[in-house]
């Protein structure tokens, strides 16, 4: 890749080479400070600089397609912008003003609204005849698998037409999202036949729930929108389906504290705008009007000396790609096959809206066009919105922007979150790989899913995991235990009174500052948040360093408190911590009703180290009177009253202290802890069981007279002498004085010898064996009451 001195990118497009073109904005002017970026339009990190110079910025980001419930997908877009946001608002001073829509006229918004109003007809006719459902799902599967085949097919063979390497790899993913559908309804089809037997057994309303899986609902409202969908004619079917997604989407939003726009629109509220926007691309002969549809020119455009496709070019040209989302994409109606939809006409079962060209609605990418000039004008900051929607939506919205305003550079700024994949492929509704917004919330907390964020770096790909969740848990642990310990060294520690500066603080205030810079450097390179926080991280562990080798009574603890602050502060910029000025810690405390955790500890501070100075005299009585009761009831304060409060009571050398928590948290842990001890417990109950049980069989065996020690073994003697040795074998022969004298007689002294030693322990105690009997019965009760 080779940067050029205007901005200009050389990538390898097949065997050419593909330009793509970005000026840095404004007049030639120093930057406000060396924030540098990475440009979607430039393809490199650039030094970031606002169209008229100031700290003034215009930032517009594509909002959701309210169909159905956001996924992490959506928050890794979201979450990531606000994370951005906040670093440009709250750490370099930027003032922005952040524009984002919502697209609530949309193919998939009008296919599963309409969707799920026919499924709804359909169960409340079709009432609880089973075999009807059965019948549709079995007649319409092949017809579902074998268009999804032919899907995978189309991208296979596009694949293998390819000459471009970034294309090739796009085009390659597609084709394994296609084949994931495919395997999808595969499986589905597998399930339902697998069910149908419980579905027969039950019947009626119950077995048609039993077979109806997603995907199986998804195959039969397929059918029922073919056969029915043409005849939904009422909007407030298509208005109310977005309007409830759209509220659980904000809903979502604010559970992960993201922070709203300062504007935001929607395509409903903005059709007369965007159909003037249309008549003007229209006037300026790059766009044409068909059989009551507008296309936009693609070649009008390139030959009018504009460029198309800047931020994918090697994707330009490919049907595959440039269909993305948008549905009857092919038609006859269009110049050229690059060509897209700015107005749609009307179709049955579509809502539609009155135009110069007649009824229909508007196209995908002409929304975001439309909206973003109307609030920000001809020239904005930043645009952002998710990797995969470069192309085709925002070289789509670039082209009619830039043909609407007659100009070379609508964006100065792209960026684009990358992607989170889980199982290889990118999270998505239509790849039925997702786990909801709400369903990650109840797995996680929203400050470990912004964490999940933070230790990503926001352009690159991710995956979402156990593995690296566990790592964004680590890192939470980390700040929350160094939190806790200096809020446990401010509260023994008086501020003014600790004020010394010898070599170590020296040493340490200088890695602070170093620490600052550190922390600068990384967010002004491309918002490093990783690398931020790993400089944080080491700042703790220095901090770590200074107290370990302090006797506590030296210690600078205003030193330690200017740090723990920086490092608030730094948490805070990122999102994971709203405490106050001069607090430190993550702020509103969980299940505190909002209320600070700084005020929390000022307030119960007295009565939490009472609480905790009156356990340690308890203890200190028990352990003298050796009173374990008081040790339990002591014991029993520390592990349920206390946590149930949200305090986490420590037992240190020194006596007790204390730290704040989430009761939540405090609960697991104490469960975790209380269910290890109890098999720790249970394990001890079954090793002296097993102990018991061989000497029970001991002394039993020993009780029993000697003479009758082989008298049991008919398989292997007939007869005895008086005194209880065998003398012939099972079959009657006999058996010789030598082998008697040689093994049996030596097992015969053996038995003797226990035997005697019973009869010695039943004189001293008659009652011993059945004690053995007793404590045994009394241990495998204990071990069945765990």
């Amino acid at each position: 890749m080779e940067f050029k001195e205007n901005g200009a990118v050389d990538l390898q497009h097949g065997s050419m080479k593909v330009q793509k073109c970005w000026s840095p904005p404004g007049p030639p002017s120093k930057p406000l400070d060396g924030l540098k970026v990475f440009n979607s339009l430039s393809g490199t990190k650039v030094p970031f600089q606002t169209n008229d110079g100031t700290r003034k910025v215009t930032w517009y980001n594509c909002g959701p397609t309210v169909y159905d419930s956001a996924h992490i997908g959506h928050a890794r877009n979201y979450l990531t912008f606000d994370i951005i946001r906040r670093i440009m608002e709250d750490y370099f001073g930027y003032e922005i003003r952040y524009v984002m829509n919502i697209t609530d006229i949309d193919d998939k918004i009008i296919h599963r609204a309409r969707r799920n109003y026919l499924l709804n007809q359909y169960l409340s006719t079709v009432g609880s005849y089973l075999e009807k459902v059965q019948q549709d799902l079995e007649s319409h599967f092949p017809v579902e698998i074998a268009k999804q085949r032919k899907k995978v097919e189309e991208a296979e063979i596009e694949l293998s037409n390819s000459v471009s390497g970034l294309q090739k790899k796009t085009l390659d993913e597609k084709v394994k999202q296609e084949q994931l559908k495919l395997n999808k309804l595969e499986e589905a089809l597998k399930l339902v036949q697998e069910k149908v037997k419980e579905a027969n057994a039950l019947g009626g309303q119950e077995g048609i729930k039993i077979l109806l899986s997603p995907g199986a609902t998804d195959v039969l409202t397929s059918r029922l929108d073919a056969e029915g969908g043409s005849e939904v004619t009422d909007h407030a079917i298509f208005r109310s389906h977005a309007a409830k997604y759209e509220k659980e989407f904000f809903e979502d939003m604010a559970s992960l504290g993201v922070r709203p726009p300062t504007y935001l629109t929607r395509v409903t509220g903005y059709v007369d705008k965007i159909i003037a926007y249309v008549e003007n691309i229209i006037d300026r002969g790059l766009a044409y009007v068909a059989n009551g549809s507008v296309y936009f020119d693609t070649k009008a455009f390139i030959d009018a000396g504009n460029t198309y496709g800047k931020l994918n070019p090697w994707a330009v040209g490919s049907a595959g790609l440039a269909s993305e989302s948008e549905a009857n994409f092919d038609t006859t109606e269009k110049k050229n096959k690059s060509d897209f939809a700015l107005w749609k006409a009307s179709k049955s079962g579509e809502p539609f809206w009155d135009s110069p060209w007649g009824l229909g609605r508007p196209g995908w990418h002409i929304e975001c066009s439309a909206m973003a000039s109307d609030i920000i004008g001809q020239t904005m900051d930043i645009h952002s919105g998710g990797n995969d929607l470069q192309f085709p939506h925002h070289d789509n919205e670039l082209a009619q922007a830039e043909a609407y305003y007659g100009c070379s550079q609508w964006v100065n700024y792209f960026f684009h979150s990358g992607h989170l994949a889980i199982d290889g492929l990118k999270m998505s509704k239509s790849l039925k790989n997702f786990i909801t917004i709400k369903q990650g919330l109840e797995l996680f907390t929203a400050r470990q899913l912004r964490f999940l964020f933070v230790i990503q770096l926001w352009d690159k790909p991710m995956t979402f995991s156990k593995e690296v969740m566990d790592i964004a848990l680590a890192r939470e642990q980390k700040f929350k235990t160094f939190f806790q310990e200096v809020q446990i060294l401010l509260r023994q520690m008086n501020v003014n009174d600790n004020q010394r500066w010898g070599e170590e603080e020296r040493t340490l205030s200088k890695k602070f500052l170093n620490a600052e810079d550190q922390v600068r450097q990384r967010l002004e390179d491309n918002f490093d948040t990783p690398g931020a926080l790993n400089v944080l991280l080491d700042l703790v562990s220095e901090l770590y360093s200074y107290r370990d080798k302090q006797v506590r009574v030296n210690l600078n603890i205003h030193l330690v408190k200017e740090i723990a602050l920086f490092v608030t502060k730094i948490l805070g910029v990122f999102g994971l911590s709203d405490a106050g000025k001069g607090e430190i810690g993550w702020g509103t405390l969980p299940g505190s009703a909002g209320v600070p955790s700084g005020n929390l500890e000022t307030v119960l501070g007295p009565y939490l180290d009472a609480m905790a100075s009156f356990r340690d005299q308890v203890r200190a009585g028990a352990r003298e009177a050796k009173q374990d009761k008081i040790l339990s009831l002591a014991d029993n304060f520390r592990d349920y009253t206390m946590v149930d409060l949200g305090v986490r009571l420590e037992d240190r050398l020194d006596g007790s202290t204390w730290k704040l928590d989430d009761p939540i948290t405090l609960r697991a842990e104490r469960d975790e802890n209380l269910k290890k001890a109890i098999e720790e417990k249970r394990l001890k109950l079954e090793r002296s069981r097993d102990r018991q049980v061989k000497d029970l069989e001991k002394w039993e065996a020993a009780a029993k007279d000697p003479r009758d020690l082989f008298k049991g073994r008919i398989t292997e003697f007939s007869a005895f002498d008086e005194d209880g040795m065998p003398t012939h074998d099972v079959k009657g022969v006999e058996i010789t004085a030598s082998s008697r004298k040689v093994k049996l007689k030596k097992d015969m002294d053996a038995a003797k010898k226990a035997h005697g030693n019973f009869k010695s322990k039943l004189a001293t105690n008659p009652d011993f064996l059945e004690n053995l009997r007793s404590e045994l019965r009394e241990t495998e009760a204990k071990i069945n009451s765990l």
